[in-house]
């Protein structure tokens, strides 16, 4: 975490021998908070430092992410310096600094024809403390980095240096973050500005910061995306498809249980019914951690609540035998009445708070549990803040959200009827996809926007 701001993702990566480590699986990774704000640094940078060489000895790979690009103003050299000294071989990333990615989220172009042919680049930092930027005036496009706390000396500055007091500014506060925001004012009221909002900061002074230099810039409408990560991935990337602006908040984090009695249940069972990937995912990491050999399972049928658990379960070389056309608990549960499935010989694989309406059908095998992630729950409440939609994937979801957060004001889409419940509950009208698929979502989402932009 950390580095230059905010844009596309760089860093250095460390690596040591080894065989390479597991993806997407959380338990196969330790993560490390390493962040900085004004006043607010979270571990020193000679700590840093050493703990990326220590990192990299231990681990077969250290990734060291930065927010934009590593060299720029991100302190990268120091710690690719360390690395290179411990005789640690590695890779440096690119990314995109946030002395243009912060800029261009709003549509202000760092040069343009006739505003400005060259950019600056300034830390409003140093070891030192606030520089002196009076020799900067008049350079082009000025951006300063890390800017809150210099804003006045900015100010101050660059009017004592000759720029004019009406040259426009921008002031963008977190970017690419939720919550972010763009105010432009005038040079004369840069620091008053600044002061309105909070860290972490980039101040943008000259002409291409002037309200309409663009004409009516129209940002893609930003869609609040909320439940497990596998879910907010595969959703996220749908709506991205759809040329909107996803934000991806994992309000959920997904806990293995122990899962006892498994296997003595497995034994006895002719249907093995999965209620989402988690379960399939959590189900076969059981499975290798118990040395269980998947031959074993080569009587039993298999039941999926859906394509995507379906989809998840063929990945690992097995085809459900029934998938209900509605994809809901509810369908689930006829479909096994249906196909003969006896209640006793039947094991439901799935999360502890599974929904009611399978609970007749089968033994349940609690395989995970789905927990609130305060974290999240907080970055979805900052984005919902000019946000053109939120998206609930699970009614437990929902409910953690509002328990600690006020109604969006903004449409609500629910995966189903049992995900609205809450929403209704606390006085919303969700609109509800036509099946319960992230696809059915994406659609649903796309929809409600359309609808509110004719209306």
């Amino acid at each position: 975490g950390g580095g230059g701001g905010s844009g596309g993702g760089g860093g250095v990566e460390g690596r040591q021998g080894g065989e390479g480590m597991g993806w997407g699986v959380e338990n196969d990774e330790e993560k490390i908070y390493g962040g900085k704000r004004a006043g607010a640094h979270s571990t020193a940078q000679e700590d840093i430092c050493a703990l990326l060489v220590a990192c990299a000895k231990k681990y077969p790979l250290t990734v060291r992410l930065k927010g934009g690009d590593p060299f720029v103003f991100g302190r990268g050299g120091e710690e690719l310096a360390a690395l290179s000294a411990a005789g640690i071989p590695c890779e440096v990333v690119p990314g995109v600094t946030s002395a243009v990615a912060a800029a261009e989220r709003f549509g202000i172009p760092v040069t343009h024809r006739g505003a400005a042919t060259s950019f600056t680049v300034l830390t409003a930092h140093t070891r030192e403390g606030v520089p002196d930027f009076t020799a900067c005036a008049g350079h082009g496009t000025l951006v300063f980095l890390m800017a809150k706390g210099a804003a006045e000396a900015i100010e101050r500055d660059l009017l004592r240096g000759g720029m004019s007091a009406d040259t426009p500014c921008a002031v963008i506060s977190a970017a690419g973050m939720p919550g972010e925001k763009l105010v432009r004012c005038p040079l004369s009221a840069l620091s008053g500005c600044a002061a309105q909002l909070p860290a972490p900061m980039t101040i943008v002074v000259g002409m291409v910061c002037a309200e309409g230099l663009l004409g009516a810039y129209i940002p893609p409408p930003r869609v609040v995306v909320t439940g497990t990560q596998g879910h907010v991935s595969r959703l996220a990337g749908l709506l991205a498809g759809k040329g909107l602006d996803p934000v991806p908040c994992i309000t959920r984090r997904v806990l293995p249980l122990p899962a006892a009695g498994l296997w003595g249940e497995i034994g006895r069972a002719a249907w093995l019914v999965f209620t989402s990937p988690n379960g399939v995912e959590a189900f076969f990491a059981k499975m290798a951690e118990d040395g269980r050999d998947v031959r074993t399972l080569a009587d039993k049928k298999f039941a999926a609540i859906g394509p995507a658990t379906a989809k998840a379960l063929r990945e690992r070389g097995i085809r459900a035998d029934l998938v209900p056309a509605e994809y809901t608990a509810c369908a689930l549960a006829k479909g096994l009445i249906r196909a003969g499935a006896e209640r006793d010989e039947t094991v439901l694989l799935r999360a502890r708070a599974g929904s009611a309406a399978l609970a007749a059908s089968g033994v349940q095998i609690d395989l995970y549990d789905a927990l609130p992630d305060e974290r999240g729950l907080e970055r979805a409440a900052a984005a919902t803040d000019g946000a053109a939609a939120v998206t609930f994937s699970s009614a437990g979801g929902a409910r953690e959200y509002l328990a600690k957060y006020p109604l969006p004001a903004c449409p609500v889409v629910c995966i189903g009827e049992e995900t609205a419940a809450p929403v209704r509950a606390a006085g919303g009208a969700p609109i509800i996809a036509k099946s319960a698929c992230a696809e059915a979502l994406a659609q649903a989402v796309t929809e409600a926007i359309c609808s509110e932009r004719e209306d």
